[in-house]
């Protein structure tokens, strides 16, 4: 595993979303003595945007709502996940990388 790499979670809550592997950690440590990573995912996604639409509308429409997996301090989780909101945020609005920002279909 590495850091940067995109991923399926396979099941709990997020089951069948995309995510990046944030801090991967490969022999484990006391808490948690097996293989495991830190994942940052889209739980809600942008919804559709078209020309018609107002900036107010459109800003509203590209809200994008991360989920994070293993940390389990609530303080630390809530400032992880404005960080990880801001970032995917950016990402999305530079157009780089539109499939990770889509909803994968079953």
């Amino acid at each position: 595993m590495r850091s940067g790499r995109i991923v399926v979670v396979l099941s709990g809550r997020f089951a069948g979303r995309k995510a990046v592997i944030v801090r991967p950690t490969d022999e484990g440590n006391g808490e948690k003595p097996f293989g495991h990573a830190l994942v940052a995912g889209v739980d809600r996604y942008p919804r559709k945007v078209t020309k018609r639409m107002s900036k107010k509308k459109v800003k509203q429409r590209s809200k994008i709502k991360p989920f994070l997996k293993v940390l389990k301090d609530p303080m630390k989780k809530k400032k992880a996940r404005q960080l990880v909101r801001n970032d995917f945020e950016e990402k999305y609005k530079s157009g780089n990388s539109k499939w990770f920002f889509q909803r994968l279909r079953f």
